[in-house]
């Protein structure tokens, strides 16, 4: 990969980047990091799609410091406009923490009220299970393209606010799909708030005609790309990316945020304590927290709480997207997701002998595949957090 940075007469800085699949052509108009900072890039394996922008502030494909997730999660919500009953989603599977977490700092940056909890969230997800479905709606250019919302419950359907949380935002299809199966079903919404890392729609104005409300747009950068894909580039076949559609509530939790039910997670205050939990009472040294495809905020929320107890931590996640080795992927595990789908997951840019201790975590009875344990070594361990 090459990359050329460069300063445009218009003020934007636009950067060229060479990929196995072609050209990307960006122009970046504003951005709260320098573009290097930000995200990194590589080739997806997938023919609808033949690039990635992998987030360095995300916590997903590259391992971070719970305090950088932090920062973004403040940055985001601090930039919202002012919300007075939102209801707030997040999108499976890269986002649920992104989204649990602007909404948490949304939260904490309100006034106090003595009237109950402000705003309500959950993310969308990919799993069937006995809870009231309310809509379906696709991401088009997605390796697995539908999604599921579950009823989020009676305050977060009587939200005056929809606030849609990606990493992402290209051509803003996929928001405007889950607002407009939200709005068709409640008309009483008055704004629509669509959040993401990196913004680079050129569709405002259509997205905007197509809800028929005004529509805000909230994200750490944005600009314009164009992507040149290269004929001579044959993308690999792509692996099996869905499931069977199954029910699968004998193995998730029957309270997730996937239901709108995003409970805190209670760590005990003292640091000792917090240790002991987590059995990292033994030698020192770097630690790993892992969460496992959808289910990533609660391991963000126990990552965070042990850098915050003095340990040197790192947290990112396994996912079900299917990306080519090199460029931004340096490292890259597979072995088979832990939700009875029986597909190929991945963990990508984790080097296991750089860690001391690894945590696992996972949800309900979504035990993790015992080959990517033993891939991790024996200082890996699974941690259940539900």
């Amino acid at each position: 990969m090459t990359a050329n940075p460069s300063a445009a007469t218009d003020g934007t800085t636009r950067t060229s980047v060479t990929l196995p699949s072609g050209r990307l052509e960006l122009h970046l108009e504003r951005s709260a990091l320098p573009l290097d900072d930000l995200l990194e890039f590589a080739v997806r394996r997938n023919p609808k799609r033949g690039f990635l922008f992998v987030s360095r502030v995300l916590g997903k494909h590259i391992p971070i410091r719970p305090q950088v997730a932090a920062g973004t999660h403040a940055a985001l919500a601090a930039a919202l406009p002012p919300l007075t009953e939102p209801h707030f989603i997040g999108l499976a599977e890269t986002a649920t923490a992104l989204g649990e977490g602007v909404f948490r700092a949304w939260q904490a940056q309100q006034p106090v009220h003595s009237g109950g909890p402000v705003g309500t969230f959950q993310h969308t997800t990919r799993y069937l299970s006995g809870h009231p479905l309310l809509l379906r709606f696709d991401e088009p250019h997605s390796h697995a393209p539908a999604h599921l919302v579950y009823d989020p419950g009676v305050q977060a359907r009587a939200a005056r606010e929809l606030v849609l949380i990606d990493d992402e935002l290209s051509t803003g299809t996929t928001l405007e799909n889950l607002a407009r199966e939200w709005l068709a079903l409640h008309p009483h919404v008055t704004r629509v708030v669509l959040v993401s890392l990196t913004d680079w729609c050129v569709r405002r104005g259509a997205v905007q005609a197509a809800l028929g409300v005004p529509v805000d747009f909230v994200s750490l950068s944005s600009g314009t790309f164009e992507f040149t894909p290269d004929p001579a580039w044959t993308p690999a076949a792509l692996p099996a990316v869905t499931g069977d559609g199954g029910d699968r509530s004998h193995l998730l939790p029957t309270r997730s945020a996937r239901y709108g039910h995003p409970d805190a997670l209670h760590l005990p205050a003292d640091p000792a304590d917090l240790l002991a939990l987590a059995d990292l009472t033994g030698p020192g040294g770097p630690v790993l927290v892992l969460g496992t495809g959808e289910y990533q905020f609660p391991a963000f929320a126990l990552a965070r709480a042990l850098e915050q107890a003095g340990l040197d931590v790192r947290w990112s996640a396994t996912t079900r997207s299917p990306v080519l080795p090199g460029l931004a992927i340096r490292h890259a595990l597979t072995f088979t997701d832990n939700v009875g789908d029986g597909i190929p997951n991945y963990l990508y840019n984790v080097a296991p002998q750089e860690y001391a201790r690894i945590l696992v975590t996972f949800e309900g009875d979504c035990q993790p595949d015992p080959a990517l344990l033993s891939a991790l070594g024996p200082h890996a361990r699974a941690v259940r957090l539900t």
